[in-house]
């Protein structure tokens, strides 16, 4: 399984969305694609889905090229890209099992569908249901489809809490014998779905590598530190003065922020110096695919 652009750019008018973009997802997994509103994912999957043709440069699935043919490069794909919805005429069952059968897949397995995504009724119109039961049907007939790889754009928009983590739970299931890929603004669901994360910014690709590198490598330089009782500002301006702070600042005389050379040896230390003036919580100012997001693309979502 493998998905692959090569050097595709992509314009809409004067705007140039997607600048030369090249990377290589093979394999089993879950790769997430990460990128402020506008930055080119959702033209990325409309390129690898065929809905658009890229201005230069190739998509390849599986060997075979989307634009040239879209039949073999996507028969073993199931895709959701921005907003679908299932055919308002059909009911649930109805729709699921045209998805399926669309790919040779006479009945689907509906007890497992139903179970997995809390599916509404078999029966129901589909045009009666709400935004995240739409949603959440669409996945279904996808799924039904049995595909190998999956292109999801923002798959959790619209679900509710309950909705997404259903979701979540699908894909870290799914990415165990599928190639998965997905764009999210949701770091926190990237971090618990995703192996890899490309991060594209203004349409080109800013970074690429597993998640726990990157969550490593942006890991915080910076804790907040609450405590039990009030605790002397001079315990901190020690704590500088030995070299093991590179600043500080209050919040409150229980709760400070203690910026260091962000060394996991360096971090235990200050948290061993601090602990007998009573801790009640520890926590990092900016946690892993967070830091990396606001550094590589400035913050902007």
């Amino acid at each position: 399984m493998e998905i692959v652009l090569d050097s595709v750019s992509k314009k809409f008018g004067s705007s140039l969305i997607l600048d030369n973009v090249s990377f290589k997802l093979e394999g089993r997994g879950c790769y997430g694609y990460l990128g402020p509103n506008g930055a080119g994912k959702t033209t990325t999957m409309k390129v690898l889905t065929s809905l658009i043709r890229p201005d230069s440069g190739t998509a390849t699935i599986n060997g075979f090229n989307v634009a040239r043919n879209a039949t073999a490069a996507l028969k073993f794909v199931g895709a959701l890209v921005e907003d679908p919805e299932p055919y308002p005429f059909m009911t649930v069952q109805e729709f699921i099992r045209f998805a399926a059968r669309t790919r040779g897949i006479a009945e689907p397995q509906f007890a497992q569908l139903k179970e997995t995504l809390d599916l509404p009724p078999f029966s129901s119109k589909c045009s009666r249901l709400s935004k995240g039961q739409k949603r959440r049907v669409f996945l279904g007939a996808i799924m039904a489809q049995e595909p190998e790889v999956l292109i999801l754009d923002e798959p959790t928009l619209g679900l509710d809490p309950a909705e997404s983590a259903i979701f979540r739970n699908l894909i870290v299931t799914s990415k165990k014998d599928k190639l998965i890929f997905l764009s999210s603004h949701l770091l926190y669901e990237v971090t618990q779905m995703c192996d890899f994360v490309t991060f594209i910014n203004k349409g080109r690709i800013v970074e690429t590598g597993t998640v726990e590198a990157l969550t490593r490598r942006f890991s915080s330089k910076a804790i907040r530190v609450e405590f039990t009782g009030q605790v002397d500002e001079g315990v901190f301006v020690a704590l500088k003065q030995q070299g093991l702070a590179t600043g500080y600042s209050k919040e409150s005389d229980r709760v400070f922020t203690v910026s260091f050379d962000g060394r996991e040896e360096t971090r235990k230390t200050i948290v061993d110096t601090l602990f007998r003036y009573g801790i009640r919580s520890v926590q990092d100012t900016g946690l892993g695919l967070e830091q990396a997001f606001i550094e590589l693309t400035g913050g902007a979502k």
